[in-house]
């Protein structure tokens, strides 16, 4: 197998780490520390592939930030960029020549203090809710409502089944870059507060200025995040997300991290061993994140995973 090993001890934000590019990638040495100076270390990332397109056709140079895209954002760890809209449902095709990163999509709302908003974005409650959605994936591989009455926070299930399906009026679909950093076997995207280890603050608003606009607000809040991806299960992997409002995160589309609720940043995390899963095997990774509220937005993951491509939008795959 084909491995790239780019090492960029310059590099402005992180020193001594590695660039990962979803492609074919090396970790850049043993440590027993992470990119922050607190996550232990692991035996060197390697994010699998065979070259794809970043969505648009754009990225397939496997160059960051992707061709076209807009609102590129350097984060504490990482970068993330805006792309095309896409609440057609019409995804460009992937031409194959590689990818620059691990692509999903954003959904902008109006906030629900708006003309025309949406009733569970900005107003409603801060708590933390568990239980929002089902344990399992359902069949379109969206997250399913509960169906034990109406969680707080919320109100009902055909309000929240817009909240990742794209809905003429209700919400506006754009393709999300986000390019992750490895050091030490752990691959990071953090736009974050509270990353340790001194590294500076940062904050996760693709949608700045597009979509429905920042409605009066110094950001565009009120949007989702959603990531589909797959990984060859090895044993010993974790998957950690650090984060605020709602998340929930499915392997092999049963629920593993429920962060449900508009609440401040918290940190949900799952060591794939306790999963039951069989070793050389492919299983499938989704992400569902909700920022429900104006001050803040944190958006980090921590994981060990190889990828087996850089994401699937609307059934075309981003390898």
């Amino acid at each position: 197998m084909l491995k790239f090993h780019l090492c960029f001890k310059d590099y402005p934000r992180i020193l001594a780490s590695c660039l990962v590019f979803p492609a074919f990638l090396n970790g850049c040495g043993q440590s027993d520390k992470g990119v922050d100076g607190n996550s232990p270390g692991g035996s060197g990332f390697i994010v699998p592939g065979v070259g794809g397109s970043g969505a648009n056709g754009g990225a397939g140079s496997g160059v960051w930030p992707p061709t076209g895209y807009a609102n590129v954002t350097n984060t504490t760890i990482g970068a993330y960029a805006l792309g095309p809209d896409i609440s057609s449902g019409t995804v460009p095709a992937n031409t194959g020549t590689g990818c620059s990163g691990l692509y999903g999509v954003v959904r902008d709302f109006k906030m629900g203090n708006q003309t025309g908003g949406h009733p569970d974005f900005e107003t409603a409650p801060t708590q933390d809710v568990k239980g929002i959605v089902q344990n399992t994936l359902g069949t379109d591989g969206k997250p399913m409502y509960t169906t034990a009455g109406t969680p707080t926070g919320t109100s009902g299930a055909a309000n929240f089944n817009q909240w990742y399906n794209d809905t003429p009026g209700v919400n506006m679909t754009y393709i999300v870059a986000l390019q992750l950093v490895t050091s030490n076997g752990i691959a990071t995207f953090s736009a974050s507060i509270n990353n340790g280890g001194g590294l500076p603050d940062s904050s996760f608003f693709p949608l700045d200025g597009q979509g429905f606009g920042n409605e009066g607000q110094n950001h565009n809040f009120s949007f989702t995040t959603e990531i589909h991806t797959s990984f060859t299960y090895k044993g010993g992997e974790t998957f950690t997300f650090k984060g605020d409002d709602d998340v929930w995160v499915f392997i092999n589309k049963q629920l593993v991290i429920d962060l449900g609720g508009r609440h401040g940043q918290e940190t949900g995390q799952i060591a794939l061993d306790t999963l039951g899963l069989t070793a050389s095997t492919v299983y499938d990774l989704a992400v569902f994140h909700a920022e429900r509220h104006t001050s803040q937005s944190n958006f980090r993951i921590d994981t060990t995973l190889a990828f087996t491509n850089c994401g699937q939008i609307n059934g075309v795959i981003i390898n």
